[in-house]
């Protein structure tokens, strides 16, 4: 799934994942792309089910809910100007410092399934990681995505 650009937010500075999601979804929600109580249920979905994932060298979340509550399908991603704390999807006791967000809005459950499983092969990647935490702007952001996808392929 292609990230769009009008989905992009770089250099953000919130000092909680709450701020964040909230951001993230109201972009999705005002573009068309989810239901009003999408980012109620992401907030939800967070609190019961975390999604941080230690990556190196920053850690990343892929904050996603149902497929109900989304009209178009779209992926939002944020990169932070300081890391914010997540609680880690294996242990929601552990927390890590997120540097970069990937809001899913899919409509599938069979894609939503695919989809993370592509981001988190990216996020595995140490040198795309890096590349999005330090893009100054959206063309730079796309760039690296473009890049990764043509490495893959």
């Amino acid at each position: 799934m292609q990230i769009d650009k009008e989905l992009m937010m770089i250099g953000i500075d919130f000092q909680t994942k709450e701020d964040i999601l909230e951001s993230m979804g109201t972009r999705l929600h005002e573009l068309g792309y989810v239901e009003d109580d999408f980012i109620e249920n992401v907030l939800d979905r967070e609190a019961n089910f975390p999604t941080g994932l230690p990556a190196s060298p920053y850690a990343v979340a892929i904050p996603h809910t149902d497929t109900d509550k989304v009209i178009e399908p779209g992926i939002a991603l944020a990169t932070l100007k300081e890391p914010v704390p997540f609680s880690s999807m294996g242990n929601a006791e552990l927390e890590v410092g997120v540097k970069i967000v990937f809001m899913l809005a899919v409509d599938a459950p069979g894609e939503q399934v695919t989809t993370l499983q592509n981001l988190i092969e990216m996020v595995q990647d140490e040198k795309v990681v890096s590349n999005l935490a330090a893009v100054r702007s959206i063309d730079e952001c796309s760039k690296v995505l473009e890049d990764f996808k043509a490495q893959k392929n």
